[in-house]
């Protein structure tokens, strides 16, 4: 699992789009900064995918994650 280029992803894989990588980047580095200047789209995407992640690593659903996507 892992960011890949175009070239190297599998089939039926997300493509992620290059603004969004930047808000996962600096979500995970705590450049606020960055990532208050983020837009919806890239937030919703990011949100997205931290939810897919953390479903699938957990193997079930986190019940809390649909609060947290509300607010």
């Amino acid at each position: 699992g892992g960011a890949v280029c175009e070239s190297c992803r599998s089939a039926g894989a997300v493509e992620v789009e290059p603004a969004t990588m930047v808000l996962l980047g600096a979500l995970l580095s705590g450049d606020w900064a960055v990532a208050d200047a983020s837009g919806r789209r890239e937030r919703s995407q990011a949100s997205g995918l931290v939810s897919a992640y953390t479903t699938w690593y957990l193997e079930r659903r986190l019940r809390s994650l649909a609060l947290v996507e509300r607010a």
